[in-house]
């Protein structure tokens, strides 16, 4: 191998998203913290449906949340497949967790 081969492979050569990076100075902080509240959102409207179907006001009362928030997240959660619209109760639906199936072994 020739010296100026082996000069730039010592080069080490930046991905475009790590120039990204230093140039906007990281992930801004307020997105993090938008995506931890989030995220615990989520959690609680999950633990809200552990124990069976219920409604947006159902479920936005027990995860202590507000209504329109409440339905966002859920529209977001049925649309990526995390989530089920059941039987309609008076004006709301209700929602219930989607069943996760077993992993089955395989063998060889």
């Amino acid at each position: 191998m020739s010296e100026t081969a082996q000069n730039q492979d010592a080069v080490k050569v930046e991905k475009p998203i790590a120039i990204l990076r230093q140039r906007r100075g990281g992930v801004p902080r307020e997105l993090v913290e938008r995506n931890r509240r989030q995220a615990a959102d989520r959690r609680r409207i999950v633990d809200a449906l552990k124990s069976g179907p219920k409604t947006v006001p159902q479920i936005a009362a027990q995860a202590n949340l507000p209504p329109h928030e409440t339905l966002w997240h859920l529209m977001s959660m049925k649309k990526y497949g995390k989530l089920v619209e059941g039987q309609q109760q008076g004006d709301y639906f209700e929602y219930a967790l989607v069943q996760e199936a077993p992993h089955k072994e395989t063998r060889s």
